[in-house]
């Protein structure tokens, strides 16, 4: 423990930890920028081995679903503050801002276009923790501004709800139809009430 300005002790944060963070970091920045991430590449503008990045991050894919995690809960949040109407509106109206943003995204757009099957395995499967954190943030959503939800468990519902906007988010990807984000607001709500 280190005191900080304040006099308060804060923890020390470990090397690895301390690595891990500017390499996510440093990943955030390539994808926001719509560059490739290179595992190689990112380890050399680091200053470490592959080997060191990879024990600091796992595979590409863990390191993209932090990047894309981190980018998404910032996005969620900011939706989800500016939401409309209460209950189940809110909770369709941040999900439909927040698909409008992902599609709106320059970056995401490439990833999406560029690297398409392996955005889809880092998005939607348990490749990486993207799935996971996005369905537990909606699950806590849920749990906040939409409490009563009938006889479904609120983490099925959770679930349910992520696929929807999914869907609609994907659907050039998975069926050849245009991305809509009005549509998943309109099916969360459907579905919610």
């Amino acid at each position: 423990m280190s005191p900080d300005p304040s006099g308060e002790t804060t923890p020390r944060v470990s090397p690895v930890e301390e690595g891990r963070r500017a390499a996510i970091r440093l990943a955030r920045e390539q994808f926001m920028a719509s560059r490739r991430i290179e595992m190689g590449q990112l380890a050399h503008e680091l200053g470490v081995s592959r080997m060191t990045l990879n024990r600091w991050v796992g595979s590409r894919d863990l390191l993209l679903g932090e990047v894309s995690w981190s980018l998404g809960r910032a996005t969620l949040d900011g939706c989800r503050r500016r939401a409309t109407g209460a209950g189940a509106d809110a909770v369709a109206s941040t999900m439909e801002a927040f698909i409008a943003a992902v599609l709106d995204a320059p970056f995401m757009r490439h990833f999406l276009k560029q690297e398409s099957e392996i955005a889809l395995r880092i998005l939607t499967t348990r490749a990486s923790s993207h799935q996971r954190s996005f369905i537990e943030y909606v699950t806590t959503m849920l749990r906040e501004d939409a409490p009563a939800n009938g006889n479904m468990p609120v983490e099925d519902l959770a679930y349910l709800i992520v696929r929807i906007a999914e869907s609609f988010c994907y659907v050039d990807l998975i069926t050849g139809d245009q991305p809509d984000s009005s549509k998943v607001g309109k099916a969360i709500a459907a579905l919610l009430r």
